[in-house]
């Protein structure tokens, strides 16, 4: 199979100039050539090609050639890697003769050639003016293409566009790791953001035929004769979910995609912390890179979080016109647009775009081998974590008896209670619940009835806890509020009853 390898960057078209003069660019690369390109899309009215992962192009140069690309990209991830047939035509449609040089590929199973001509239509189109640096770099050939241009949602004059706006280093001849490298340097200087939205994407959503949407959470390890294999895929996915995250949090940061990204990013530092234990001494160190980058995004992510969720429960607890509680929302809301102004520059920073960088490359480290065995499988490399981390993997009853034991001594002021005990044990009960889920598959193979139990009650503690601990942070900000009313402020009692309900509901079950 035909194979395209490519790194895709998400860019602020202020930038382009930036890129233009960049030293690297100027000093090793050839001469830069600009293309004018002009990409019609084809599908079936159905829709058939996009449904499978396929994208059929036909491109038109500036100086009459026509090149007619079939892509296939994986379901999930960052599109790294994608099947590709490409060659010269003279139509300006798919003919049958075209397709039929197709058939050893993906296209070949949806319908014969002549079905599949007949029913071909131009959908959707690009519009980009390119300009391509053809470089060496370490010995590997590599080509950069600045893309600026309109992603079109139809094929008629004054059809929905979307911006376009990429950098793209592609695979030539060589070895691939060496294009992470080329970009690595770009980004010391640019916010390179890595992007899994291909062109034929954007097109559909000008179009209004799809939606940029976050991908289902990454939880658990995929079986795979490769362990190495599986965890480069789960690393990836996450990667392109928090990807997506960003780009929707520019859009519309709401409250859902900021709940949804701050839970992936916990997920995929649990993960981290499991493969600490893995690898090389240069792996490990790459591995708590990346928790230490995630935790300070994930900061200014639950700082956006904190005000949400008391924005929520102040809304659901409103009777009436309360002026105290709407004084309390309104300063909530101006808290939020704060922070979320601070989220959003870091998520556009040349900081962030290095992070998912860095752990796309991470993530082919393991696909190769580097850090473990490509013989290894998803099965045994389960299996040795869960024995590595065995002794990880309980919450210690005792300390809640004892946790139990303060919270009735401090009955009467309950403001007084040990709150942040109650939230660092709140934390320890969700790593164990993700890392019991990562392992989901192999958890009660290796752990038995124990470890589905621990898992039950994991998330029964963290729910409980996590409703104590959010009605604790209202009732605080309520009590900053001058114009808060008296009744208002009795929220910390509620908190202390959850909490000491949901500690003696978690220690009842444990003990069983």
């Amino acid at each position: 199979m035909s194979q395209e390898r490519e790194l895709k960057f998400r860019l602020d078209p202020a930038l382009h100039d930036a890129v233009r003069q960049h030293p690297v660019l100027l000093t090793l690369a050839e001469h830069a050539e600009v293309l004018s390109m002009q990409t019609w899309y084809f599908d079936t009215p159905a829709q058939t090609l996009r449904q499978a992962g396929l994208a059929l192009r036909i491109r038109h140069l500036a100086d009459g050639q026509r090149i007619l690309t079939l892509k296939s990209s994986p379901a999930q991830g960052l599109q790294l890697a994608r099947g590709e047939w490409e060659f010269p035509i003279d139509a300006d449609v798919p003919e049958v003769s075209a397709l039929q040089r197709l058939d050893h590929t993906p296209l070949a199973t949806l319908d014969a050639p002549q079905v599949l001509a007949s029913q071909l239509r131009a959908v959707l189109g690009t519009r980009v003016q390119r300009t391509v640096w053809q470089l060496t770099w370490q010995g590997t050939r590599l080509e950069v293409c600045l893309d600026e241009g309109r992603a079109l949602g139809g094929t008629q004059a004054g059809a929905p566009s979307l911006p376009i706006s990429e950098l793209e280093i592609e695979l030539v001849e060589g070895h691939w790791p060496h294009a992470f490298d080329l970009a690595w340097t770009l980004a010391q200087d640019l916010p390179l953001l890595i992007s899994p939205v291909s062109k034929l994407q954007l097109a559909a959503c000008a179009a209004g035929v799809a939606t940029l949407e976050l991908p289902a959470l990454v939880r658990e390890f995929a079986p795979h004769p490769q362990g190495g294999q599986a965890v480069a895929d789960a690393l990836q996915q996450a990667t392109a979910f928090i990807a997506i995250g960003a780009d929707l949090l520019h859009q519309n940061a709401s409250a859902e995609t900021v709940h949804q990204m701050r839970l992936q990013l916990r997920r995929l530092r649990v993960l981290l912390r499991l493969l600490q234990t893995m690898g090389p001494k240069s792996q490990r160190s790459a591995c708590r890179w990346l928790r230490d980058e995630w935790r300070w995004a994930g900061q200014l992510l639950g700082a956006v979080r904190d005000v949400d969720v008391c924005l929520e429960q102040a809304l659901s607890n409103r009777e009436g016109e309360n002026p105290g509680v709407s004084a309390a929302c309104e300063g909530l809301a101006h808290q939020r647009q704060a922070r979320l102004a601070a989220l959003l520059a870091y998520l556009r920073s040349a900081r962030w775009g290095r992070v998912l960088l860095a752990q796309a490359r991470w993530a082919e480290c393991w696909s190769s081998g580097r850090v473990v065995s490509n013989r290894l499988s998803t099965d045994q490399l389960a299996r040795r974590l869960l024995h590595f981390h065995r002794e990880d993997l309980s919450l210690h009853p005792q300390r809640w008896a004892e946790l139990l034991a303060i919270w009735e001594r401090l009955a009467a002021t309950p403001a007084e209670a040990p709150w942040a005990t109650l939230h660092t044990l709140r934390l320890r009960a969700k790593q164990l619940r993700y890392t019991l889920e990562w392992l989901g598959p192999w958890v009660s193979t290796v752990l038995g009835d124990e470890g589905k139990a621990w898992l039950k009650l994991a998330g029964v503690l963290q729910t409980d806890l996590g409703a104590a601990l959010d009605t604790l942070r209202l009732a605080r900000w309520l009590d900053a509020t001058p114009s808060a009313e008296p009744s208002q402020r009795h929220s910390v009692d509620m908190a202390f009853d959850l909490a000491r309900i949901g500690l003696e509901r978690a220690l009842s079950a444990a003990r069983q």
